[in-house]
Parts: C-alpha cells; structure tokens; sequence
C-alpha cells in the first residue's frame, strides 16, 4: 500500500518546477497551462465516483492493478511532443490516481481497523513523500537528461515499479469484492457526507493552487528556476511529519477541531507573507504552507474513514468526498490563473486564496463537530 501511494503524486508534482518552461516552449496562458494540474483533479472528481463500482465489479487489489498501468501509460505521454498529447496523458494519470484514492483508504479501514489513524499517517506520509521527491529532483533531472519532457519521462518507471511490486497483492485475491449482495446505506443519510465533501474540496482547492503557481510566483519576483524547484520540495517535505503524526493525534483527541484551527492558521501566515512580506525569506513563508497543507490532507483522509458507519461504506463516503471535492479543488489553478492573467500580478490571487483558506477552516470546523461515531467492523470488501 505504501509503495502504491508512493505514485499518487509525482507525476503531478513533477510539473510545478517546470511550469514556466512548459508554458513558453508551447506558447498558451497562464490559465491554458493551469489545465495541466486542473485536468487531473477533475479526473480525480470524476473517476472517484465510479470506483466503488468498479469495486464491486473487480476486487480492489485488481483494480488498483490497472490503475497503476494508467498511471504509467500516461506519465509517457505526457512527455509528449505537444499539448494534446499531454492532455491525453493527464487524463489517464489523473483516472489511474482517483480511484486508487478512493480505494485505499478502504482497504486500510478494512485490514488496520485498530490502527487506523497510523495507517492512515503512512498512507500520507507516502503520497506527500512522493510528491516531495518529484518536486525536489524534477529540475536536476531535466538538467541530466537534456529536456524537461525526459524529465517527466522518467515518471513512468516508478509506476511500473510499483505495479509489479502490487502483484502479490492480487495474486491469492478472489477476482471480484467480497462483499457481492452487500449495500450500504443511503450516504447522504450519514450527517457527516456534505461538510466531509466541502472539507475535502476547500483543502485541496487551497493546496494544489500555491502547489501549482508558487514557482511561478517566486520566479517572477526574481528568484532562479533551480531555487523554486528546491522550495517547493521543501514545502512538501516538511509535510511529510505532519502528514504521520496528525492522524494519530486525530485518533486520540476527543475532537479535532484544534487541528482544523491550527491548520488553517499555518495556511493564513504562510500567504500573508508571500503578500505583506516579499523580502522576508520566502523558505519562511512555503514552511507555514506545507506544515498547513501537511496536516489539512490527512486529517480530511482520517475523518473519512472514522466518520463511515460501516467498512462497507467507507468506499462510498470516499468516493463521494473525494469525487465532489476534487471536482471543486479543480476550480482553484484555473481561477488563480486566469486573476493573473487579468490583473498581471499576484497580490489579487494571494488575496483570492487567503480567502478560500477561510473557507476551508469553515468547511473543516463543521466537518470535525462532535457527533459520536458509528463506526463499527464490518464485512470484507
């Protein structure tokens, strides 16, 4: 499962570093060139609704199989020789990524029940270690290989990788889920379906937005190519203690709510500064981001799974939030893009995220409410 995850990211995170290049070797806007992070979000959005489908049609290990096949096919392609290619790369990737996002928060549910807050700290720790990874070697690759398209290239390989290392997983598995004549209950019926939804949009709308233009931003105030590649790594490395640890805390506060507040403030310090403070070291402010952004993904990840009445429904409130939540997340690089484009600066859009940041602390305070939980074991998926 860790090293599935490993692939949940860097084939998205691997363009941010790049990003300027890529948009004046092929000649779009600003808002043209957010598509290529806007895309797999709504594929995200999309393809997380029909994964417990598919997971009743197929087991979840053989499934996951097939969308690490995805994800390899169109990490080639989007080295491509043009936009469209690309495209149809982003497509397959962010397909491949949706549903193993919604499929493996089930199937730590289903095997770690009594440990689910650290599972589910492993699982994050993994993506954003992946994402961190990308970011950090993404410029030094294209400088070896010659071109930023070998450098995205090379994102293929650790798919492959990861897909031979699920076999095992598949092999001794039945074909098709255990749970065939088993339904959950209505999902619109849990209280905690809408806010968990709007939470697991706002977080990731406000993430992958500075995820995606936060080169952009520093590049345009002078800084060197090499040197945002670096800070962006460092804002998801930093991620990566969080990303463990705020599960766990999670699972032993009698509400999260602290850590809602807590993350949202990390987020608000970090683009006050990008805004307020341009000659502070930037390093200060991409720290306030990540360990916001490090602790915003998995606590939205946990309370997903421990808010599901059942292990049956699990897939169903995953999908559900996650596919709502992504479909809104896709808006975010898109409309920063495009407030650029039309204002030529960067003090609107900060202004425009800080905002969302308040909404994502909102969405994420009623989403945390104290509701007891009907969490109980449940049938094999």
């Amino acid at each position: 499962m860790v090293l599935v995850a490993l692939n949940l990211r860097p084939v998205i995170s691997a363009f941010g570093p790049l990003l300027a290049q890529i948009q004046a070797e092929l000649h779009v806007s600003a808002a043209t060139i957010s598509l290529l992070t806007s895309v797999p979000l709504l594929c995200w959005g999309l393809f997380a609704l029909v994964a417990p489908w598919l997971a009743r049609w197929r087991s979840a290990e053989v499934v996951i199989l097939g969308c690490l096949l995805l994800i390899a096919l169109g990490a080639a392609l989007r080295a491509g020789p043009n936009l469209p290619w690309i495209l149809v790369g982003t497509v397959l990737v962010g397909s491949g990524i949706a549903v193993i996002n919604v499929l493996l928060p089930s199937l730590l549910r289903r095997d770690f029940p009594g440990q689910l807050g650290l599972m589910t700290g492993l699982y994050t720790t993994a993506v954003v270690g992946g994402a961190a990874l990308a970011s950090a070697v993404t410029v030094p690759l294209r400088h070896a290989l010659g071109s930023w398209r070998a450098a995205l290239l090379f994102w293929s390989v650790p798919a492959v990788i990861g897909l031979l290392l699920w076999l095992p997983a598949v092999f001794g598995r039945p074909p098709r889920s255990g749970v065939q004549g088993q339904r959950p209950g209505n999902i619109w019926q849990n209280p905690a379906t809408l806010p968990l939804t709007l939470y697991m949009g706002t977080q990731s709308l406000v993430f992958f937005t500075w995820l995606t233009w936060l080169p952009k931003i520093l590049l345009d105030r002078g800084m060197p190519v090499g040197q945002t590649g670096y800070l962006l790594s460092l804002g998801n490395l930093i991620q990566l203690p969080f990303s463990l640890l705020v599960p766990v805390l999670a699972a032993r506060l009698p509400s999260a709510r602290p850590l809602v507040l807590a993350l949202s403030t990390c987020i608000a310090v970090g683009l006050l500064g990008l805004l307020l403070w341009p000659q502070v070291p930037p390093v200060v402010w991409v720290a306030f981001l990540g360990v916001g952004s490090g602790s915003a993904f998995p606590l939205a990840l946990y309370l997903v799974a421990h808010r599901a009445r059942t292990v049956a429904e699990v897939p169903q409130l995953s999908s559900v939030s996650q596919g709502f939540g992504y479909l809104l997340a896709a808006c975010g690089p898109l409309l920063l893009g495009a407030a650029h484009d039309l204002t030529h600066g960067w003090n609107v859009p900060l202004l425009l995220l800080l905002v969302l940041t308040g909404l994502m602390f909102t969405m994420g305070w009623w989403a945390s409410a104290d509701r007891p939980s009907e969490s109980v074991a449940g049938p094999d998926l």
